[in-house]
């Protein structure tokens, strides 16, 4: 019987085969939005940057000998979408729909540029410390003062993770620990459906050098190895790679958990080398309601790469 590391290298390769024929031509990685949370029927093609970071980065953790022209191809789309003074939107000048600039965008890409390109990346740090509220949180979007404006907890988590730990980011840090020790964290991620999509993104920054963020690791373990179900999944494809990538960010490896977890990824791939879509994310914009929902295969797939990579990466 094969390895269960042998099992994952071969997935993955399946799975890059399968984001090497997915990546549109200019290198975006495609989402598509839907009128519903199951996301039924085809959906309709939503040009954003988004997305495109999430597979990008998954890539930056394998050895896939394609791997390096699509994470070049996705980066080039992304500084395409760049905007005065060094800010994205959800929205790409492709979609034309208006939008203002986010800081959850603009982090996410700022952070993946300093990665993979730093010479590329935009100098906007002090530009972030502009849009917090009074208690040192971050809000969701760049816009003048006064202007209706959110604050949602993954959105400081994706900051933090560009921004790492600094006296600035001490308020966000310790909120984001205080409510996932406290169990006050629902109802704080408006834009994103489960607490894993918070877990995810806290353990992401601990991981690149928010250290702070390991004052809630073990409510964060905790939590997550509590939504594992007997079939070794935590609830979906999406839901188990962003689970895994949880418990390997903030360093459990080598245990039954993401061992049978790992299996289950396993199983569940699909014959194309994906993995089936499923919603990630949500709008409009509070107050609401929710009425527009995002995901595509590309997405879950990142997710999943993400996780066996690092999986491997730890020695599984």
């Amino acid at each position: 019987m094969e390895s269960l590391s042998t099992r994952m290298r071969a997935a993955l390769s399946s799975a890059e085969e399968s984001l090497e024929r997915r990546q549109l031509p200019y290198g975006e990685f495609p989402s598509y939005k839907f009128s519903t949370a199951a996301l039924d029927g085809p959906g309709t093609l939503d040009s954003s940057p988004f997305v495109t970071t999430f597979v990008v980065y998954a890539l930056a953790m394998t050895e896939a000998p394609a791997a390096p022209l699509m994470m070049k191809k996705g980066l080039q789309f992304l500084l395409s979408e760049q905007r005065v003074p060094g800010v994205w939107r959800y929205w790409t000048s492709r979609n034309g729909a208006p939008i203002d600039p986010d800081l959850d965008d603009t982090a996410c890409v700022s952070f993946l540029l300093r990665m993979l390109a730093p010479e590329l990346a935009p100098d906007n740090r002090v530009l972030f410390s502009r849009f917090r509220t009074p208690e040192g949180l971050y809000k969701t979007w760049f816009r003048k003062p006064g202007a209706r404006n959110d604050v949602d907890s993954v959105v400081n988590a994706n900051v933090l993770l560009y921004l790492g730990e600094t006296e600035e980011t001490r308020a966000a840090s310790d909120w984001l620990c205080r409510i996932i020790n406290e169990d006050t964290e629902a109802g704080t991620y408006w834009y994103y459906l489960e607490p894993l999509s918070l877990y995810y993104a806290v353990s992401r920054a601990y991981h690149h050098g928010a250290t702070g963020l390991e004052r809630c690791r073990e409510a964060v373990l905790r939590k997550t190895l509590a939504r594992q179900q007997p079939d070794g999944s935590f609830g979906s494809a999406l839901s188990s790679g962003l689970a895994l990538c949880t418990l390997l960010n903030y360093g459990v490896k080598d245990t039954e958990a993401v061992t049978r977890g790992t299996a289950f990824l396993l199983r569940a791939q699909q014959e194309d080398g994906s993995w089936a879509r499923e919603a990630f994310y949500i709008g409009p914009e509070p107050p609401g309601p929710h009425q527009v929902w995002w995901g595509s295969e590309e997405l879950t797939t990142a997710f999943c790469v993400e996780a066996l990579a690092k999986g491997l990466r730890a020695g599984m």
